[in-house]
């Protein structure tokens, strides 16, 4: 039997990382949400002139837009986040787990010598673990202690 790749020591090039959602920080707000729709992972990287700025979330649209009054043509730029955690191509996709872990991020820039390369999401990673183990993801046993805290979903 052909032993199991380690997915962890994987470069995240490995990943589909061309399909993300990028605009100019002067893109109107309203351009930039109707822009987000299009990205899996919910987010659009800010980029000027190829270098990360800033990046919008859907994390960000329900936090700091939703229910206030915002004029929706006002620059991207003003509500962005402006400090962007970002990985090499080179970077494993362990190193992206423990980063999206630890902080909580669900999509991660990949930047090469300043100039925005591609992005991953936690969902590219997912999708990849289930396909490097398809026996071990998807003949996982019930946990018979689990509780669940609603009689929903399964």
């Amino acid at each position: 039997m052909d032993q199991l790749p380690n997915a962890c020591e994987q470069k995240v090039s490995i990943l589909p990382t061309d399909d993300y959602v990028a605009v100019s920080p002067f893109t109107p707000l309203s351009q930039a949400i109707e822009a987000m729709k299009s990205d899996e992972g919910g987010c659009v990287i800010i980029s000027d002139d190829g270098r990360v700025v800033g990046i919008f979330t859907e994390r960000d649209l329900l936090t700091r837009i939703l229910g206030e009054d915002v004029d929706w043509q006002s620059p991207i730029r003003a509500w962005m986040q402006p400090v962007v955690e970002t990985l090499s191509p080179e970077a494993t996709v362990g190193d992206a787990v423990r980063l999206m872990n630890e902080k909580s991020f669900r999509n991660i820039p990949l930047v090469k010598n300043g100039e925005l390369k591609g992005s991953i999401s936690v969902f590219d990673i997912i999708t990849y673990l289930a396909e490097c183990y398809p026996k071990a993801t998807m003949n996982l046993p019930p946990l018979p202690a689990q509780v669940m805290d609603t009689i929903d979903g399964g």
